[in-house]
């Protein structure tokens, strides 16, 4: 496989990846909005949730960085 190639496998993998963590963190976000949750869900829970929503946008960085590396060298 070219190098070329494997750069657009793994842009179409990352930026896959990008949506789904997109779609985690805009789940995890509105769960967080509702009072319902906040206020029928265990501390433990609701912190854990937090915890996921960080993590998925750290990792979220990391791909938006990771994508702009390879665009930037099929430039």
């Amino acid at each position: 496989m070219k190098n070329h190639e494997f750069a657009m496998d793994a842009l179409i993998d990352l930026d896959e990846e990008k949506g789904k963590l997109e779609k985690e963190i805009k789940r995890f976000l509105g769960m967080l909005k509702y009072p319902g949750f906040i206020n029928k869900t265990p501390g433990t829970k609701v912190n854990a949730e937090k915890e996921k929503a960080a993590s998925y946008t750290e990792k979220l960085e990391m791909t938006k960085t990771q994508l702009d590396n390879i665009l930037k060298k099929l430039g």
